[in-house]
């Protein structure tokens, strides 16, 4: 039977080679967009490590304000914000912080082990409290880690996995570069490429104001307290203003920055997903007509196969068989370059995530081409030998 009709298909060869074109080309976007859309809804289930509501993000610019005097007037800004009654704690630290819009990747080196990991440096205040991060092994930072000479720094849990395994990472050393560095935590998650990004993995360094060699933190991070609104913004800027005169502030909301970057991520997906469900429909409908037209052009065909004891469940499968065998040749195309796409890792994502859209994007072209024909071949399967060849 499946010989049969590919022997069928084979020699309507030309009528058929711009079907299995079309669902080819057809199968390529579907399986594009839906290892996009699978890679972001597996980031998104993935743990963010910290809550955006009621983080502030304060981008300061202290203009061509002397390097000392820049590093005193920070010390002093962390101290007075610190005071105020309606935020209920602060960190200096480095701007890429999730939904910022940049990132800072350094290379972290275990043995043979090799890993890009995003780099966090915290300069002032309360990171731990403020981010709310949680910790599983080891501690947080504390006064004088900024000056040892051991470098102390603190991984989250998917790059001490990547690195040591099961094995305790505290104590464990690291390098970067020319540097080595100690573990002294690790810390659950902390995420700073969004939701729907994928994430490498973070470290924490720290870093002292009065350290004259390292580069002033530019960013504070404020948790207010329960009950906080943005009309709180004005008073901040206010406090700040004058401790730092002539400095300027920049306040973003947390929540409104993930809302931002939600937004810009999802509206070219949408956008894709739109023209994608377009070309299925068109698809859909020319099987569906391709199918009407092969069924008027074959009537006396069919009318024969019917007088000479076909049944309605054999015309019936043989239309559905015919076309699933186009759909099969389009997808068997399809496939070789979706594999390419694995091999080659042209998008940047993990193995499996291109498996999983291969396999569900197979399963809708089937089901599309199922739901296409079983009416046509319903009424293919219909018709009546005598009539059939009564009207050829």
């Amino acid at each position: 039977m499946i010989k049969h009709l590919f022997k069928l298909v084979w020699n309507r060869r030309r009528a058929n080679f711009l079907m299995i074109l079309a669902i080819f080309f057809s199968f390529i976007v579907l399986f594009g967009t839906i290892s996009v859309l699978v890679n972001s809804w597996r980031n998104y289930n993935k743990p963010m490590g910290f809550e955006a509501e009621r983080i502030w993000y304060v981008n300061i610019q202290s203009f061509q304000t002397p390097k000392d005097e820049a590093r005193t007037i920070t010390e002093q800004l962390v101290r007075r914000l610190q005071t105020l009654p309606e935020i209920e704690s602060v960190a200096l630290a480095s701007g890429n912080a999730a939904y910022s819009g940049w990132s800072s990747v350094s290379g972290l080196q275990y043995k043979n082990l090799e890993r890009g990991v995003n780099s966090v440096t915290v300069q002032g205040g309360d990171f731990q409290k403020t981010m709310d991060l949680n910790l599983t092994e080891g501690r947080w930072f504390q006064d004088g880690d900024a000056q040892s000479n051991q470098n102390p720094v603190l991984i989250t849990q998917d790059v001490k996995e990547f690195f040591f395994g099961e094995e305790p990472a505290t104590g464990k050393k690291l390098s970067t570069g020319q540097s080595e560095l100690t573990v002294i935590g690790v810390v659950d998650h902390y995420r700073t490429n969004g939701e729907l990004n994928s994430d490498d993995g973070t470290f924490f360094r720290a870093t002292s104001l009065n350290d004259t060699t390292q580069v002033i933190a530019s960013t504070l991070y404020l948790r207010m307290k329960p009950g906080v609104t943005s009309g709180f913004e004005e008073k901040l800027l206010k406090e700040a203003g004058a401790v730092a005169t002539g400095w300027k502030f920049d306040v973003k909301y947390m929540d409104q920055m993930r809302s931002n970057y939600l937004k810009e991520y999802l509206t070219p997906i949408v956008a894709f997903a739109i023209i994608c469900a377009f070309l299925i429909l068109n698809v859909a409908l020319g099987i569906f007509g391709v199918l009407w037209y092969n069924i008027n052009k074959r009537y006396s065909e069919i009318g024969l196969r019917r007088a000479l004891g076909a049944t309605a469940n054999q015309i019936y499968k043989q239309f559905l068989g015919e076309i699933l065998v186009l759909a099969t040749l389009g997808l068997v195309l399809g496939s070789f370059f979706a594999i390419q796409f694995v091999l080659l890792d042209v998008m940047g994502l993990q193995p499996e995530v291109y498996y999983y859209a291969l396999g569900i994007s197979i399963l809708v072209i089937y089901l599309l081409v199922i739901v296409c024909a079983f009416q046509p071949s319903r009424q293919a399967a219909a018709i009546h030998p005598a009539i059939a060849l009564h009207e050829e």
